[in-house]
């Protein structure tokens, strides 16, 4: 009889041990900006709120895959930041080309929004542990 009390509990305290390695929202919220500043449009958006929806552990420990929903704010709005970047001389040429073109493309998933809309997203991350703890992978070149 005390067996078939234990058990459960046994259980349950494993499947605990076991998620307690799962990165935090804070975790998922740096990797999340890190990604942004690599794609230059961190002075556009922050991250302001993560939710793990469904965490999948692979067989090496140290990947995960996650879904996640998240909420990106921005920090400005397009159109002023279109044009400071467009006027950015410190910038060079190509460079402000191609960042007009990601602009482009920010405002064909977003439209034209102003500082302090927010976007609800939901994904599929990839994370690797690291010294530096989880991160998203860099693609390889």
């Amino acid at each position: 009889m005390r067996a078939l009390f234990l058990a459960p509990l046994l259980i349950l305290s494993a499947l605990l041990v076991a998620c307690g390695d799962t990165p935090d929202d804070g975790v998922i919220r740096d990797a999340l900006e890190q990604e942004l500043q690599r794609a230059h449009l961190d002075e556009l958006f922050t991250v302001t709120e993560v939710e793990i929806l469904e965490a999948y552990p692979q067989d090496n420990d140290d990947q995960l895959t996650l879904d996640v929903r998240y909420t990106m704010e921005a920090r400005q709005g397009l159109s002023e930041y279109s044009q400071t970047v467009k006027n950015d001389e410190q910038r060079d040429a190509m460079d402000r080309f191609a960042m007009v073109m990601a602009l482009a493309a920010v405002r064909v998933e977003f439209g034209d929004f102003e500082e302090g809309d927010t976007f609800n997203q939901e994904r599929r991350l990839d994370l690797r542990r690291t010294d530096e703890g989880w991160r998203i992978p860099r693609p390889e070149r």
